[in-house]
């Protein structure tokens, strides 16, 4: 009996071990799997369910797109004849909108002109005054600058009589 020492009780034991523990895990893993397969199956189910509804629900959209594009083109069609319109009664106050402002245009034009020359006149006069004035002050002494101012008073007596 040199064949049942203490190896082979540890080795018999172990193996009854594993077996005991086989059963259980095997029913708990089975369990486990056919719950799972369950679970998998449900969903299946409920992905089909779902797909179904999606496909009736592309059904129905295609459909009403359908419809809707029948309505746009109808729409178009409508908003075309209406824009034409429109365009032909804006372009005719356009034309007059037009020449009303090139008249404005015309008449500011000319007014700038106008203010423009008036502007330049009375810079030429000031700065010929100025220019008058400092070419007397540095080129006249005192008696010339006397005797232009008698004949000036002289100038305006004789215009005033």
């Amino acid at each position: 009996m040199a064949f049942l020492n203490e190896s082979a009780f540890v080795a018999i034991g172990f193996a009854l071990f594993v077996i005991l523990v086989w059963k259980k895990a095997a029913t708990a893993i089975g369990a486990m799997l056919d719950e799972r397969t369950a679970k998998i199956k449900a969903e299946l189910e409920e992905a089909q369910s779902l797909r179904e509804e999606a496909a009736a629900e592309l059904a129905k959209y295609q459909k009403l797109s359908r419809e809707a594009a029948d309505e746009a083109k109808q729409i178009l069609v409508n908003a075309e004849s209406t824009a034409a319109r429109i365009t032909e009664a804006a372009e005719a106050k356009a034309e007059a909108s037009i020449k009303r402002r090139e008249q404005q245009a015309k008449a500011k034009i000319e007014a700038a002109e106008a203010a423009l020359v008036a502007e330049l006149r009375a810079k030429s006069a000031s700065l010929a005054v100025s220019a008058a004035q400092a070419v007397m002050t540095d080129k006249l002494d005192v008696d010339a600058s006397l005797a232009l101012v008698e004949d000036s008073v002289k100038q305006i007596a004789a215009t005033q009589k």
